[in-house]
């Protein structure tokens, strides 16, 4: 999977690794709905952010624009009491699988459409916030 530049494929295994750890905790609190502890959403939350980051150093605009969304919807469940409907894992789920897409195919990431997962993301909170699972 090597891109020919050292900084890329470091990103690439990291932000792999981080998905892993996302698409993990995301099902723990989908089993298991009373493991929503500080501790996993804010491990779920951690690594979102840094993938966020490591794609802004490097100006991967489409994997920064849906993990900079991803992040919003886990900080609303981690400071705002956001409750985590199967809908919003569900989109959550959906929005890892895309970035393991653009973050393997990263050379062409900015090519890609990222428009149906920020929308899911968008209407999963959008209908929890109106008291629907």
């Amino acid at each position: 999977m090597s891109t020919g530049d050292r900084l890329l494929d470091i990103f690439q295994d990291e932000t792999l690794e981080r998905l892993d750890n996302i698409e993990e905790g995301l099902l723990k609190l989908e089993n298991c709905a009373s493991e929503l502890t500080p501790e996993l959403i804010n491990s779920i939350f951690r690594d979102a952010h840094s993938i966020k980051a490591g794609s802004n150093l490097l100006k991967l605009k489409r994997i920064e624009e849906l993990s900079h969304k991803l992040e919003n919807v886990l900080e609303m469940v981690r400071s705002e009491g956001l409750i985590p409907t199967e809908l919003i894992i569900t989109a959550s789920l959906e929005s890892v699988d895309k970035l393991r897409s653009l973050t393997e195919d990263v050379l062409n990431s900015d090519t890609k459409s990222i428009r149906l997962q920020k929308t899911m993301l968008e209407v999963s909170v959008q209908r929890a916030l109106a008291g629907e699972s």
